[in-house]
């Protein structure tokens, strides 16, 4: 029988400490944690220490951490720092049953920032990561989005998510995808078989649980 495994889903915290320490507070008084993953935007333009920084406080959770790296991150650190959690940039993690494989960056924006790639890298990163690990249980975390109708939708209505993503998903079948970078679209959808969300920036309060159970998989939006 699958342990049941529940995970603290951030993005988006643009270096704000005051609201990652409010939701660490509130979702490890609520639930019984297992891992957290972060989907990017750890800094705003920030440097090694403003990442360290955070990453060192997410670390005083006791938890087992994933992430990747935002555009607004540093992508000389792309591949982790001083030890801090586990990046997974094309990289894969098994906790319990669960595969995670990850992706940072964003798409091509017209801002120019620091950690911008092209689609075909994301394919790359995520299909060379999912063939060591991956499975029917694949926690995929990218920032990001798929194309979607919920989670890339800018202001204006204009859907900026990547349609590379939205075919990978499609062919690879994960069970669920966090991303991020869309602030505005928080929520989650179902894209083929796979649920995809957008915890919303933490910045601002956001996150979401996540429970894997089995086949079964819930995801919880809330604020602190």
């Amino acid at each position: 029988m699958s342990k049941t495994i529940t995970i603290l889903a951030l993005s988006d915290i643009h270096g704000k400490e005051s609201s990652l320490r409010s939701i660490l507070e509130s979702a490890l008084d609520s639930y019984r944690i297992d891992a957290i993953s972060i989907s990017g935007d750890i800094t705003h333009f920030g440097s090694s220490e403003d990442l360290k920084n955070i990453l060192g406080i997410v670390s005083e959770a006791g938890k087992p951490f994933l992430y990747v790296l935002g555009n607004c991150d540093p992508p000389e650190f792309k591949t982790g720092i001083d030890s801090l959690g586990i990046c997974l940039e094309a990289n894969c993690h098994k906790i319990g049953d669960v595969a995670f494989v990850g992706s940072g960056g964003s798409t091509p924006t017209p801002f120019e920032t620091p950690f911008e790639v092209g689609e075909d890298t994301l394919v790359r990163n995520i299909s060379g990561a999912y063939s060591k690990c991956g499975g029917s249980t694949t926690f995929l975390v990218t920032h990001n989005p798929p194309l979607g109708a919920v989670v890339d939708l800018a202001r204006g209505g204009v859907h900026v998510g990547s349609k590379a993503l939205r075919d990978l998903i499609l062919k690879l079948y994960p069970r669920v995808l966090q991303c991020g970078h869309i602030h505005e679209a928080r929520g989650k959808e179902t894209i083929g078989k796979t649920l995809v969300f957008n915890p919303g920036p933490a910045m601002r309060g956001n996150y979401a649980i996540v429970t894997l159970s089995g086949e079964n998989v819930d995801v919880q939006l809330w604020t602190a």
